[in-house]
């Protein structure tokens, strides 16, 4: 069963379009990737998913519901990671996800029952009273995962979650994400990393200058080159 429904997704700035026509679908339980160049789409299409770009046309179905009119349905099963960290830094890492789950309308025991379980899920008890601002990069990425996490979603939207990390923290989180698409949520990803997308994606799209070159199965995809790398680099040539 599909659970998004991208048809005909077209986006443009000022005549440049960073989407053109876009259209594809995903199933639930799926753990589905973006890969591209810079400036492909990936984040222009993930932004038009959580509603904080609006799309010149086209039509987007989650879970049945129609984005544009149906959106504020839609966020309570949407978990949002964005590219940049935007987590209040001069909170600690428990408030960040309390005062968070105020927007999802948690009663107080919930939202500390909750956050408490995600801080254990992501290692990260020992650090509840810590303020953002002393965590490394990758902590703070694995705040970000669980604080998008804290509604429960059915439906997780990452972008390029792992970017600028070192390989333990990358290896960590892909770890933590494998096991949460195992539990039954559906993922979006996006990611730069070519050894992610072999490692993690179930289908996947490549984009290239706001259109889709290829899709399919994963496996179908490396089967008949030597690696994702391979495909990146001939498409970032053309």
């Amino acid at each position: 069963m599909d659970i998004i429904q991208i048809e005909n997704l077209s986006k443009k700035f000022d005549g440049f379009a960073a989407l053109n026509n876009v259209s594809f679908n995903i199933t639930r339980g799926d753990f589905f990737g973006l890969i591209g160049p810079n400036g492909a789409g990936k984040t222009t299409l993930l932004r038009i998913l959580y509603s904080m770009v609006v799309p010149s046309s086209g039509n987007i179905r989650i879970k049945g519901l129609d984005l544009r009119k149906d959106y504020k349905k839609i966020k309570y099963i949407l978990g949002i990671v964005p590219q940049d960290d935007n987590l209040d830094a001069d909170l600690s890492v428990l408030d960040n996800l309390t005062i968070y789950s105020m927007y999802f309308g948690l009663s107080k025991k919930e939202s500390l029952k909750r956050s408490e379980e995600l801080l254990g899920f992501f290692d990260l008890s020992d650090r509840r009273n810590s303020k953002v601002m002393d965590l490394s990069g990758g902590l703070r990425r694995r705040l970000m995962i669980a604080r998008a996490l804290i509604n429960n979603p059915e439906i997780i939207m990452l972008d390029e979650p792992t970017s600028g990390l070192d390989p333990e923290y990358r290896h960590n989180i892909w770890n933590k994400l494998v096991l949460l698409n195992k539990e039954g949520s559906t993922i979006l990803m996006s990611t730069h990393y070519m050894e992610e997308a072999e490692r993690l994606f179930k289908n996947m799209v490549i984009l290239n200058h706001g259109e889709i070159v290829v899709r399919g199965k994963t496996e179908d995809i490396t089967r008949n080159k030597k690696s994702l790398e391979e495909i990146f680099l001939d498409i970032a040539r053309k």
